[in-house]
C-alpha cells in the first residue's frame, strides 16, 4: 500500500470517528430533551463525570437526576453544535457551542431564560462505540425575559448579584428550586479555572492519564 493510500485511509478514518462523536454528542442532549433516561444513561461509560451547575456525579447517576428534575417540572430544550473535534486512537476530545432554553415562572410571572456557553466532552471508544467519559459546561453568559413584556421581572437584584456574571440567572434561578450552584463552575470570566481545565484534557488526550492537580 502506498503512503498516499494509508494517509487517504487514515484519513477516511478520522472522519469516520468525528461523525460517530458529532451523533452522539447530539443525540445525548436530544435523549435529554426527550425524557429518554436509558438512552442518555448509555451515552456515558460507567465511569463517567458529568459536572453542571447544579450536578456532578457519573452519567448513570446524571440521568436519574435528570429524570427526578423533569419530574418536578423543570425541562429544558438544548441546542448543541458540535464544532471542535480531536481524535487520538481511542481517546477524543469534543467542545460544542451550546444554548439551553428554559420557560418557568417567579411569582405567577411566566418567563424565558436562556444560557449560552460550550459543552466540552472527553470521549473514549469502547465495544460498544464512542462513549463520553466526561460532560462539562462552560458557562458565557444568561439572559431572562418576561413572556409578557408588559409585565415587570419579579427578581430579587440584590441576590442575583451573589452569583457569577457567566451563569447568575441559571444560578439564580435553580437555587429557588433547591439546587446548590457553586461559585466556582466553569466559566469565560474565570480564564484562571478555564486554563487549567484545558491543560489538563490535553495532557489525557495524549496520554489517557489526567494530571493529579
Amino acid at each position: 500500500m502506498s503512503s498516499r493510500t494509508a494517509s487517504r485511509g487514515d484519513a477516511s478514518t478520522e472522519f469516520i470517528d468525528k461523525l460517530a462523536i458529532a451523533e452522539l454528542v447530539r443525540l445525548e442532549r436530544f435523549w435529554r430533551d426527550r425524557g429518554e433516561w436509558d438512552k442518555l444513561a448509555e451515552c456515558h461509560t460507567d465511569d463517567s463525570r458529568v459536572k453542571t451547575t447544579w450536578f456532578e456525579g457519573t452519567g448513570k447517576e446524571f440521568a436519574e437526576a435528570s429524570r427526578e428534575m423533569a419530574e418536578k417540572g423543570r425541562l429544558s430544550t438544548h441546542l448543541i453544535t458540535p464544532t471542535h473535534i480531536r481524535v487520538n486512537g481511542d481517546r477524543a476530545l469534543v467542545e460544542s457551542l451550546m444554548e439551553i432554553h428554559n420557560r418557568s415562572e417567579i411569582e405567577g410571572v411566566e418567563v424565558d431564560t436562556v444560557m449560552y456557553g460550550r459543552f466540552f466532552s472527553r470521549v473514549r471508544r469502547t465495544r460498544a462505540g464512542w462513549r463520553l467519559a466526561s460532560f462539562d459546561g462552560i458557562y458565557h453568559k444568561d439572559v431572562i425575559m418576561p413572556v409578557d413584556p408588559a409585565q415587570a421581572l419579579p427578581i430579587d437584584w440584590t441576590e442575583l448579584k451573589r452569583f457569577r456574571p457567566s451563569y447568575r440567572i441559571w444560578a439564580y434561578m435553580m437555587s429557588r428550586r433547591g439546587y446548590r450552584v457553586t461559585n466556582d463552575e466553569l466559566g469565560d470570566d474565570r480564564p484562571d479555572l478555564l486554563k487549567v481545565f484545558y491543560r489538563a484534557a490535553e495532557h489525557w488526550l495524549e496520554t489517557g492519564e489526567m494530571p493529579t492537580r
